[in-house]
């Protein structure tokens, strides 16, 4: 395993983080985590050198506004006989931080979950733009401060998927953030808040987390021909997910990547590719290459979902990812299989024609997706 700085906290952080987001199941209920896989993950991350793993207190739930289980499973597999050198980050709603009621009774059940008396990277998750000015009146850094000086966080950090201006507004509203965690990928690199963020807070000296690398393993599979012809260009015949990693680890301002991986496979192929990560390992033909891959893909013009899940559970009762994911697999791929999965492999009142334009979607989506108008034309698109 390679190591980097996390910014100014101290930390030698693997460049490679497990992210606890997407961890295997045993049927398609997100509570319902298969613990021996997982465990077998988890045990050969650390064996491996992996240092830094990542969960969320709504990782894992039927319902983002109840905890899920990731916590809770990390707590319990990761307290048990592991070395005390791993750096466990977790994340608390930024869209509930709005008393210092909650935030004081939350972070103590997270520390229960964990199994920790402190936690080492704490995170403000997912901070938008429609309603940061909200939080912050509400008293968002007076309770971070609280939090900071009674001891049970150790650093304190924030993640958003939100413009480049809400990451500067952040930044200069408080001084003591130490770590962000933010998307980008070679798809991404500018936007939420993409590349310029990115450098910014390296600049600044804060530790920089990268989310969504493979931009929910839409990098990594289902790759169109078109894009597969463009990558066969290099002489490296590097696999779509060395593509994905190496864009990023060839960065200075990058200190960890966080894979949510969901199979002991993963684990060990993401793993494998750590011996070759170099900064500076990127080509001038490769940098074209993924120039022209990421104009390629804009051209296919497909909903930008990462399968975050954020948007569930829906009201209407629509599986607003699985939809978009088949109606993305249909543009890209052969449509008859994928409008088979979409048509007989989805429950008939999980497809998009149940949408009721609600709403609610809207303000929860970190891709600022407008979902309605996506679930209208996903159902003009399958026949209906």
């Amino acid at each position: 395993m390679k190591y980097r700085e996390l910014g100014k906290t101290g930390i030698k952080a693997s460049i490679l983080g497990f992210g606890a987001m997407r961890l295997p199941l045993l049927d398609e209920n997100p509570e319902h985590v298969d613990i021996k896989q997982t465990t077998q993950m988890l045990e050969y991350s650390i064996e491996h050198g992996i240092n830094m793993f990542d969960t969320a207190l709504v990782y894992h739930t039927t319902d983002r506004k109840k905890p899920g289980v990731s916590e809770t499973i990390l707590g319990d597999i990761l307290s048990s006989g592991f070395s005390d050198k791993l750096h466990i980050s977790t994340k608390m709603p930024s869209w509930e931080m709005k008393s210092w009621e909650y935030v004081d009774r939350t972070l103590d059940l997270q520390l229960e979950r964990l199994n920790l008396d402190q936690i080492d990277l704490f995170f403000v998750h997912s901070i938008k733009d429609s309603y940061y000015n909200e939080i912050k009146e509400a008293g968002l850094y007076e309770f971070v401060d609280r939090i900071l000086s009674d001891g049970r966080i150790k650093h304190v950090c924030f993640s958003t998927h939100g413009s480049y201006d809400l990451l500067c507004q952040i930044l200069d509203d408080y001084d003591k953030w130490e770590c962000a965690l933010t998307q980008l990928n070679y798809l991404d690199d500018d936007e939420n808040p993409g590349l310029r963020g990115v450098k910014k807070l390296d600049k600044l000296g804060l530790g920089t987390m990268i989310m969504e690398p493979l931009r929910g393993g839409k990098l990594a599979t289902n790759q169109p021909p078109t894009v597969k012809k463009i990558f066969d260009k290099s002489e490296k015949q590097l696999k779509s997910i060395q593509w994905a990693f190496n864009y990023l680890w060839d960065k200075k301002e990058v200190d960890c990547i966080l894979s949510g991986m969901s199979t002991l496979d993963q684990v060990q192929e993401n793993i494998a590719l750590v011996d070759n990560a170099e900064i500076g390992m990127l080509s001038d033909q490769d940098r074209e290459i993924l120039k022209e891959v990421k104009s390629e893909y804009d051209h296919l013009n497909s909903i930008p979902c990462t399968g975050c899940n954020y948007c569930m559970p829906c009201p209407s009762g629509v599986n607003i990812p699985k939809c978009i994911r088949e109606y993305n697999m249909d543009k890209l791929g052969d449509s008859c299989v994928d409008s088979v999965q979409y048509r007989f492999h989805m429950h008939e009142d999980r497809q998009a024609h149940n949408c009721t334009m609600c709403g609610e979607c809207l303000s929860v989506c970190p891709q600022n997706i407008n979902i309605p108008e996506k679930l209208k034309l996903i159902n003009k698109h399958f026949g209906a």
